[in-house]
């Protein structure tokens, strides 16, 4: 009886260790860098909450993982130095997985696919774009096919100066903006006086290639497993829910497939 007693209770200790929250989720607060000009992946309210569909599905990560979040809104410009000086855990800002990035930082699974798309005028004739003035907001792989392709020259704005691009492309400084395409559509068409002078290419112009699609994931610092560890099985557990859905269906369903060049 003794021994059956003691089996029993060895077995019920292993049991419970199995179950029990690791170390790494009980109870963790991870710190979220964001830069909440990027909608409507994330953005401010006029309260300074900070939302967006990035911010729903970390929170959704969290919950099924088990830890707490903190956020703090960084500039584009630090935001990976900051990283690096272990200022916070992690960086959430729609980054693009690319191989420069991968070289410095550790990315999670992807979480999102983004193509880019090029704002320009309405009833505007697109033509050639050889040698032509492109406004972008981060050095994307459709920046660089414009480039190499099309000798287009970049003119570089901060993510805090969307609206001084817009002013620029509105005077005919620039020929277009480039943007990736959840931002385009939201900024556009979220605001009455963009939405009148404003449209999205329907096609690249002389055979251009589709611009290739940017990928993004979480970034953490080079060689924090524990914390990519946990990210990752997060967003399997977001994807393998109905949450992603939900959310996608939130942000994104009141936002045009594409707007004919013109109309």
């Amino acid at each position: 009886m003794k021994g059956s007693v003691a089996g029993f209770l060895g077995l019920f200790l292993i049991l419970a260790c199995c179950f029990l929250p690791s170390p790494a989720r009980a109870g963790k607060t991870l710190v979220f860098a964001v830069n909440a000009n990027w909608p409507p992946m994330q953005m401010k309210e006029h309260d300074g909450t900070i939302i967006g569909y990035e911010i729903d599905m970390i929170h959704a990560l969290a919950e099924a993982e088990g830890f707490r979040i903190q956020i703090v809104d960084v500039p584009w410009s630090t935001i990976f130095r900051g990283l690096n000086e272990g200022l916070y855990d992690v960086v959430l800002a729609s980054v693009s997985i690319t191989k420069a990035r991968s070289a410095r930082f550790d990315f999670s699974d992807p979480y999102f696919s983004a193509t880019q798309v090029l704002i320009i005028r309405r009833n505007q004739a697109l033509g050639p774009l050889y040698g032509k003035e492109i406004g972008i907001f981060k050095l994307s792989t459709g920046a660089e096919t414009l480039r190499a392709a099309h000798r287009c020259k970049m003119t570089y704005y901060s993510v805090d100066e969307i609206d001084k691009a817009f002013s620029h492309l509105a005077r005919g400084d620039l020929l277009g903006i480039l943007l990736d395409s959840p931002v385009a559509h939201a900024y556009t068409f979220s605001r009455k006086r963009f939405l009148e002078m404003f449209t999205i290419a329907a096609d690249m112009p002389e055979g251009c290639t589709d611009l290739p699609s940017e990928e993004y994931g979480i970034v953490v610092k080079k060689g924090n497993t524990e914390v990519l560890d946990i990210l990752n099985r997060g967003l399997r557990s977001f994807r393998d829910s109905t949450i992603e859905a939900q959310l996608r269906q939130k942000w994104f369903s009141a936002q045009p497939e594409t707007v004919i060049t013109g109309e």
